[in-house]
């Protein structure tokens, strides 16, 4: 029963499941500390993490209630504009995506006070610590002091059975994100120290310090940006450098890199930049960007989702809208919004509405394309007054 109530269970020695037996003290086979703070350092977690999360901030929430079956737009509540003293929604909804991407785990502050939260407020998740008891009532300790989940509200990424919290992205992806940055740095040092030498001069006789540098500035002085003849004496002779063929292909290891982060996060890889792939065509980039918002933003979406509505009324729930990410382009939107008027699915000024134009006198008819059916603007609608009386 020990098991069940979350304990973890001591793995056999010879295994090893973070693949650090190389080096220990890193955590990673790279050698480089790989941390919230380093893995930013690698432009492709940066872009592929941040892209999810203003995907999503950028969403507008709204909240409805169920009213006879069907759900009705509610206004937003203040803690949903504001949801704490330091921040926007914009801001909020962006930290938990972030954390959620690169630690598994958020958690979230929240005393309610009423029908609502008073505040929310996220903690990161290196200040608290989850415990369960022995009747697997789980609490977290934040500091010295410890809160129940009416207090604290914890989002997972992916938890698996009888574990107290979430798989980490920035655990699993260690020893790729060590090698982007150990490439990072193995580049910078190239390019700080000037790379390889030129050229060397070799010789068999043995060379003192005075001798070799006299020999080294002579040869720079008679032939640095000039092509004259080289006269080599006292069995000098002059061989080039060249790079190896693994630094040349350093940039290809990079891009095998972004490629690995990006399948990762399910990321379209044109979306952080990356090279290759098949999504060169307009068709395609359109698709894949409405697959993006499917497959990679709608998860973060309803754990957010599910997340806000738990701390709601039972009646009520929030949703984001995503139609600006599912918008097509003008023409199809006019040819779609064609047929839902002359079928009868919209009125034209429902149409004008979700186009975010204002609506016009007579446009809340019914347009049916069926002989003698009434056409928007046409006969009187008690609403609105006579033909006579309605602008042009």
């Amino acid at each position: 029963m020990s098991l069940l109530r979350g304990e973890r269970r001591a793995l056999p020695t010879s295994i090893d499941p973070n693949q650090i037996t190389a080096r220990p003290y890193f955590g990673n086979y790279s050698g480089e500390i790989v941390d919230e703070g380093t893995a930013f350092t690698s432009s492709a977690i940066a872009s592929a993490v941040t892209l999810i999360a203003d995907s999503v901030a950028t969403m507008p929430l709204y909240p409805s209630k169920e009213v006879q079956g069907r759900w009705q737009r509610l206004e937003t509540p203040a803690v949903f504009v504001r949801p704490n003293d330091d921040q926007l929604m914009f801001e909020f909804v962006q930290q938990t995506v972030a954390t959620l991407a690169l630690h598994g785990t958020a958690y979230w502050w929240c005393p309610m006070q009423g029908l609502y939260p008073l505040e929310i407020r996220n903690i990161h998740p290196s200040k608290v610590i989850v415990k369960q008891n022995a009747d697997g009532v789980i609490t977290y300790k934040v500091g010295k002091n410890e809160y129940g989940s009416d207090v604290i509200r914890q989002i997972n990424w992916l938890k698996m059975p009888n574990q107290l919290v979430g798989m980490s992205p920035l655990d699993i992806l260690r020893n790729l994100i060590g090698t982007d940055i150990a490439i990072n740095r193995f580049l910078s040092a190239w390019y700080g120290d000037g790379g390889t030498p030129g050229s060397v001069l070799e010789t068999d006789q043995q060379l003192t310090t005075e001798q070799a540098q006299v020999l080294r500035d002579t040869w720079v002085d008679t032939h640095y940006k000039q092509r004259r003849p080289a006269v080599l004496t006292g069995g000098l002779k002059w061989r080039a450098i060249t790079a190896s063929a693994a630094d040349m292909d350093t940039m290809a290891h990079r891009e095998q890199i972004v490629r690995e982060i990006a399948r990762f996060y399910r990321v379209p890889l044109h979306l952080i930049n990356g090279t290759g792939g098949d999504s060169q065509t307009y068709q395609n980039v359109e698709s894949a960007g409405i697959q993006f918002v499917r497959h990679t933003l709608l998860p973060y979406m309803r754990r957010l989702e599910d997340a806000f509505g738990d701390l709601l009324p039972p009646t009520q729930r929030v949703r984001f809208d995503a139609d600006e990410f599912m918008r097509a382009d003008l023409s199809t939107r006019v040819r779609s919004a064609q047929v839902q008027i002359a079928a009868g699915m919209l009125t034209p000024n429902e149409a004008r509405h979700i186009e975010g134009r204002e609506p016009y006198n007579g446009g809340d008819t019914f347009v049916l394309n069926l002989p003698g059916a009434p056409m928007a603007g046409s006969g009187d609608n008690p609403a609105l007054g006579t033909d006579k009386e309605r602008p042009l």
